[in-house]
């Protein structure tokens, strides 16, 4: 069977030098075999980049679900998503480069890598919903906007740091930016309220005690 084979090779050129650069019959030389033989297989460059990045991308969604699933606390999960995100942008970064910056806005939408990561956010998006339902985050946080702060954050990140070969301590990294994230959305309490705020609830909260029922 060439297609394995085929794949195998265009991934390799892929990680090296990006989708853009690779063209069909580099491809093939690479592989051992014609033009003709590629296009046995797949219908275009487009078509043979897409197998290779759903080939990337379905173990790692496949795996993130599965380790979601049994946790029920929302700094975990979030914990999670972010570490693994940072480690598989830290193994494949040139993947996720391709991904990021070529493929996702071209014939993207309702492609099979669409159909992946709609899978993946949706994760997330649960995460962070029942963050909201359990009152970890407030109920006036936006799961999109969050999801969107999340991930451009994360991606900032591997853009300073692994895409640019310097070295990241990775789990740090993502408490790190997931607690800040929270501070932000957690709901706020009398104790995260300027000094003035905090003084005037105290001084309702006695007048309240003392009025009669």
């Amino acid at each position: 069977m060439r297609g394995p084979e085929i794949l195998a090779k265009a991934r390799e050129l892929i990680e090296e030098e990006g989708a853009a650069d690779v063209s069909v019959a580099r491809i093939a030389k690479a592989a051992g075999v014609s033009e003709a033989t590629v296009y046995n297989y797949f219908q275009n460059k487009q078509d043979l980049v897409n197998r290779v990045l759903r080939d990337w991308a379905q173990p790692f969604i496949d795996t993130l679900v599965a380790e979601l699933a049994p946790l029920t606390e929302l700094r975990p999960r979030l914990l999670l998503i972010a570490t693994r995100y940072l480690r598989s942008m830290e193994q494949t970064p040139r993947l996720h480069r391709v991904f990021l910056t070529e493929i996702r806005w071209a014939d993207y939408r309702g492609s099979e890598m669409h159909r992946l990561n709609n899978r993946f956010v949706r994760g997330v998006m649960d995460t962070i919903r029942d963050g909201i339902e359990s009152g970890e985050i407030t109920s006036g946080t936006d799961p999109a906007m969050f999801r969107d702060m999340l991930f451009g954050g994360l991606e900032h990140i591997a853009q300073r740091t692994l895409f640019a070969g310097r070295p990241l301590d990775l789990e740090a990294e993502a408490a790190r930016y997931v607690d800040l994230l929270l501070q932000g959305a957690r709901p706020r309490t009398a104790t995260d309220m300027p000094n003035e705020l905090r003084r005037l609830a105290v001084l309702v909260d006695r007048l309240e005690r003392r009025l009669p029922d």
